[in-house]
């Protein structure tokens, strides 16, 4: 006898099609936004709260669902509406035009299991109530439930307000899952003898600390206000809005990493995890259509296009939120074709790539490639029309055509947004892009030659764009991590690898006659552009020294001419003297205009050996202006005083001395601006004239050539059109760069301060890498040290302790074995500063920090006789803080001390309190006042032999505390009459 029967389905069917199936967690939240983008959204979020029990919120402000949409199509699996051909209703879709679905299966719902392990879901549709519905995913991992006995709490509401009254009921009748004492008698020994078997297993396996089961009674202990996490959504708290929010808990720890701090923030795994979610959410939304690059596109209603869905993640963290994922702008299509290299087309039905390309910022044009192999033509087999676009940059700098700065941006942008993308219907279509992913391999072509391949997934921006209804055979996976592998799949990946092997083959790469005919130009114009650039570093280093020079003796008979101004006006004032302080007026205005001529030219960043005679110069010139606007005040005092003339009189004398200044100087400068413009003018028209002549002399004789047929005519076309090619060049480099010169001295445009800023950033860059080699090899060598010097110490150790009796009696081994200990003591304060897992947050009072510090520099501090002292209120002082995130910063800071107070006269080094900031001072020569602004910088540095290291440690070290450190400016601070830097804490200290 036959007997009919059906599926039986067991509760962990969710689990298996939710949480098991979905890769990672930005694919998780890539299909929840999706979902937002079916029900019409035009914003959707994923917000992280930090604070207490970390919690994580997904909303948008879609068309929302009611109580039985809710029922009847978010709690049923599987829905008819993604595999039909449903359309949403007019009134729902908010004014926006018609979307493709973006799902497939109906499943993706359940990705939000992956995100976390309980969730309060809550939605609003127009003109109906609220409704919420809180899951714990959990309860489907028991194998031995049915789905039908599992029931969940759904509720409706007018307003947010309600639902925190209506929250305890919903958590008791979800833990009732557990026990089914609400049910039905047969479902109620169903799930009791379920949940006892699972508990027993997972008992015996010992693998869980808390049964699930437990886990989930806990949720009726579950302290939770979901108002708290519902500022942003409009449909919270605006009348007749929509949208859907997922507030979960228990999250997954790839997004609970969001809110670690301190070290556990720092570790690789952590970065790794974040990395991830910027990589893959950053680039959620087609960034490459026109739409996209458009500035803000818009409908009659003013709101954002129907394409356009903006997104974004935010981190809320001590009342502040960052946007750490989010639409870019800028980095659109004019930023693809802005790069050294770009193809835009479209593959056609049968394989064939049309559109233009763009190498090393020259434009190709319109091409056309035929697919080395035939495409699929069946129904159920064929990949339809898709477009594409890909730029590329060079990856060395002399090779690109890219201005230094703009080439250093795109590089960084590279670190984390760089890849060739899949997009269907403008949303993104995971895992393609990522740097683990090689659909296209790429990266497997470049094993065999890197250069004749050309492409580089760290090298390359953007994307193929695929749309449903032209490809319907490009399915996802059901885990939605990737494209079904079918024939459809395998025909596109095989024609987007032809395309890239055959551009780089025949435009980029090293084997293409493009490269070999295009790149020795760029080659030059940089090469030449840099030659230019030194020259001009060159001459504005010239310029400045000869100024120095030539105006140094000048500047002494100006501080010389003060300081008798000063006496003799002393004399006067002291005489009464009313004619004689008269008549001193045109000294007074004579000092003040020497004063404006002995300024220097801009300064350049480096002068060498030339810094103390600037310096020199620099202090000279500051005393005698003080003198000079001294003389000048109290001239301008005692005239009015004695009534030497009438007030009106001496306004007008110093109106008419100013003018006549102002009109000499001005008068100077034209004469020489109009005689250098003559010589100029005459320069350019010889110039111009003789090479007005050089195409004829070097093209005319291919004509005898080709009269004498020696040549042929094409040949000779060929020849005289490269002639002038390349005259085009050359003089383009020569006239090209003169008239924009002369177009920005025209507009007013400052060169001068342009090439001194510009030489000077050049020169930091230049050194700066210089010093990060050697920076590095420090580094190695420490690495080196710290890993051997423990394990030398004992050998040191034994050697010394089987020398004779005799011998350690010597004056010499008791010299060696106190050096050791020495060591060895050092050894044992630096364990403290480092930045290990162990290092936990402690109390650390000033009192601490004395003690430390006097057993660190105990030796310095006695052999140089320096008076180290900290006040009482300096040793009352206490905070909670990472002893590596403190220590250190001392330790440099004494370290400075200590090398800068050595020929003091008064050696002090103070720890003190000041306006509830931390000062360590000392009686040194104090930091120079050009040096200030430069002082934290890497690689900074006066002292003799210095890396310039310590201070940007330093700030780096306090700043991953939120605390600061500066150099103090404000007398407040000044302690001692040397160098004094401000510690501020982010939380002060108990005092």
């Amino acid at each position: 006898m036959t007997e009919s029967v059906s599926f039986q389905t067991r509760a962990r069917t969710i689990d298996h099609l939710g949480r098991e199936q979905i890769a990672d967690v930005p694919t998780a939240v890539s299909e929840l936004w999706k979902n937002a983008y079916d029900a019409y959204a035009r914003e959707v979020s994923l917000h992280i709260y930090g604070e207490g029990k970390p919690v994580a919120v997904i909303m948008d402000d879609g068309h929302g669902m009611s109580k039985k949409q809710f029922i009847e199509k978010w709690l049923v699996v599987g829905t008819e509406s993604k595999a039909g051909n449903d359309e949403v209703p007019l009134e729902l879709r908010q004014g926006l035009s018609l979307r493709p679905k973006q799902g497939q299966k109906g499943i993706g719902r359940l990705s939000v299991a992956a995100l976390g392990s309980v969730v309060l879901v809550i939605s609003k549709q127009v003109d109906e109530n609220f409704v919420g519905c809180l899951i714990d995913w959990r309860i489907f991992e028991n194998p031995y439930l049915l789905l039908q006995d599992v029931k969940l709490p759904v509720v409706e509401f007018e307003s947010i307000i309600e639902l925190e009254r209506l929250l305890p009921n919903m958590k008791a009748e979800l833990v009732e899952n557990l026990d089914g004492s609400a049910g039905p008698v047969e479902r109620t020994l169903r799930l009791r003898a379920a949940w006892k078997e699972f508990d027993d297993v997972q008992s015996a396996k010992s693998l869980f600390p808390d049964l699930i089961s437990e886990q989930i009674r806990a949720i009726g202990e579950w302290d939770f206000s979901a108002s708290d996490y519902l500022d942003g959504w409009k449909a919270s708290f605006t009348d007749n809005q929509c949208g859907t929010a997922l507030i979960m808990t228990e999250i997954n720890p790839a997004l609970s990493a969001w809110t670690l701090e301190g070290e556990s923030a720092s570790s690789d795994e952590v970065q790794s995890v974040k990395a991830s979610l910027i990589r893959t959410l950053s680039g959620f939304s087609d960034p490459y259509t026109e739409k996209s690059n458009a500035p803000e596109l818009s409908i009659e209603d003013g709101k954002k296009d129907a394409d356009v869905l903006d997104y974004k993640v935010v981190l809320h963290s001590r009342g502040d939120e960052r946007v750490v994922v989010g639409s870019e702008s800028g980095y659109g299509i004019d930023f693809l074709r802005s790069l050294d290299h770009c193809i835009e087309g479209s593959i056609d039905e049968y394989g064939v790539f049309r559109g233009r390309v763009r190498a090393f910022g020259e434009e190709l044009g319109d091409v056309e490639l035929i697919p080395a192999q035939t495409v699929p033509t069946s129904a159920r087999d064929r990949v339809g029309p898709f477009s594409i676009c890909i730029g590329a940059f060079e990856v060395v700098p002399k090779n690109s055509t890219l201005d230094p700065a703009v080439h250093s941006k795109v590089e960084l942008r590279a670190e984390s947004h760089s890849g060739l993308n899949i997009y269907r219907d403008g949303l993104r279509v995971m895992p393609y892009g990522r740097p683990e992913n090689d659909f296209f391999k790429i990266e497997e072509r470049r094993q065999f030659h890197a250069g004749r391949e050309f492409w580089a997934s760290r090298r390359m921006f953007g994307r193929i764009a695929i749309t449903r209804e032209d490809n319907p055979n490009l399915r996802d996976k059901a885990g939605r991590e990737g494209l079904i592998d079918n024939t459809a799949c395998r025909a596109m990946q095989i024609l987007m690898i032809d395309l890239l092997k055959a551009t780089a083959r025949k435009y980029f790469g090293t084997d293409s006659t493009v490269r070999q005919e295009l790149l020795p130009g760029v080659e030059a114009e940089n090469a030449a552009a840099e030659a230019k650039a030194k020259a001009l570093r060159s001459g504005q280093l010239s310029e400045f020294k000869r100024a120095l020079k030539s105006q140094l003796s000048d500047l002494e008979a100006a501080y010389t001419e003060a300081e008798e101004l000063w006496i003799d006006l002393q004399g006067i004032v002291r005489d009464e003297n009313v004619d004689a302080l008269w008549l001193l007026s045109s000294r007074v205005d004579e000092a003040q205009n020497r004063k404006s001529l002995l300024r220097l030219p801009p300064k350049p960043k480096r002068l060498g050996r030339f810094e103390d005679k600037y310096r020199e110069y620099r202090d000279r010139f500051a005393a005698m202006a003080a003198r000079v606007d001294e003389v000048k005040s109290h001239w301008a005092i005692e005239t009015e005083r004695l009534n030497a003339k009438p007030s009106i009189d001496v306004a007008r004398s110093r109106l008419g001395s100013n003018q006549k200044f102002i009109s000499d100087r001005l008068s100077r400068w034209r004469r020489v601006i109009l005689d250098i413009l003559k010589l100029e003018q005459d320069r350019i028209n010889e110039r111009v004239d003789a090479d007005h002549k050089e195409f004829y002399k070097t093209a005319a004789p291919l004509l005898l050539d080709l009269e004498l047929g020696r040549t042929p005519l094409r040949t000779v076309l060929d020849e005289m059109d490269n002639i002038r090619d390349r005259f085009n060049i050359e003089f383009s480099d020569v006239y090209e760069p003169y008239f924009r010169s002369i177009k920005l001295l025209s507009e007013g445009k400052d060169l001068d301060s342009a090439f001194a800023y510009s030489g000077a950033r050049t020169e930091t860059l230049e050194t700066r890498l210089e010093q990060i080699q050697g920076l590095a090899q420090i580094g190695i060598s420490v690495e080196i040290l710290g890993h051997e010097l423990h394990s030398l110490d004992r050998r040191l150790r034994n050697s010394l302790n089987s020398l004779p009796e005799s011998i350690k009696e010597s004056s010499q081994f008791k010299e060696a074995e106190w050096a050791r200990e020495e060591l060895v003591d050092r050894l044992r304060f630096l364990s403290q500063m480092q930045l290990s897992g162990s290092d936990i947050r402690q109390r650390i009072t000033g009192a601490d920090i004395e003690e430390y510090l006097r057993g660190f520099f105990r030796s310095q501090i006695q052999e140089s006789g320096v008076d180290f002292v900290a006040s009482e209120e300096f040793k009352r002082i206490a905070f909670n803080e990472f002893p590596s995130r403190v220590y250190p910063v001392f330790i440099n800071l004494i370290n400075n001390s200590l090398y800068w107070v050595a020929d003091s006269a008064q050696k002090t080094i103070c720890l003190s309190v000041s306006f509830g900031k931390i000062v360590l001072s000392d009686s040194g020569p104090g930091i120079d006042s050009d040096d200030v602004s430069s002082l934290f910088e890497l690689f900074f540095s006066r002292r003799i032999r210095g890396r310039g290291v310590g201070l940007y440690l330093c700030r780096q070290t306090l700043a991953a505390g939120g605390h600061t450190i500066e150099y103090a400016v404000d007398e407040r601070y000044r302690i001692l009459p040397g160098a004094n830097f401000v510690i501020s804490l982010r939380n002060g200290f108990d005092a």
